[in-house]
């Protein structure tokens, strides 16, 4: 099920990370991918006149949602289950909205007079613990012995 949540600003700036599989390293680049899938997102919106819905992978399926009033994007990292169902796709977009109302309403201050210091989106955390439900969690990939 879902993976990693990460919120991207409208220009692309990875703002908020958040990992439910504690088994991947904390040295995770998030910041790195997050700046390729925003560019994937540019590359469709701008060279296709379309918005990019989902990407696919063998082990994960990379879900996109992009907020249509402040153009931030949602990005959630799910395993291949969540992938080729459209009951799972709607309730990946309502949570995706869900997230970003609490988002949003819980740091519009902070939004308005963003200057690069995502110190304060941090607290997120806890909402997304507390918004989503365990049985939409993905376990902790267990290493092979």
């Amino acid at each position: 099920m879902i993976q990693e949540i990460t919120i991207l600003s409208d220009t692309g700036l990875p703002i908020f990370y958040y990992n439910f599989c504690e088994e991947i390293n904390d040295s995770h680049n998030y910041q790195l991918i997050a700046s390729y899938f925003d560019q994937i997102c540019r590359f469709a919106k701008y060279g296709f006149k379309e918005s990019i819905n989902t990407l696919k992978m063998d082990k994960c399926v990379f879900y996109f949602y992009t907020d249509p009033h402040s153009k931030y994007h949602l990005i959630l990292k799910c395993d291949s289950k969540m992938d080729d169902k459209r009951s799972r796709k709607k309730m990946v977009d309502l949570m995706a909205q869900r997230i970003f109302k609490r988002f949003f309403t819980r740091f519009e201050d902070d939004l308005l007079d963003f200057k690069g210091n995502i110190t304060p989106f941090k607290r997120f955390s806890k909402d997304i613990k507390e918004m989503i439900p365990k049985s939409m969690i993905s376990r902790p990939i267990q290493a092979s012995q």
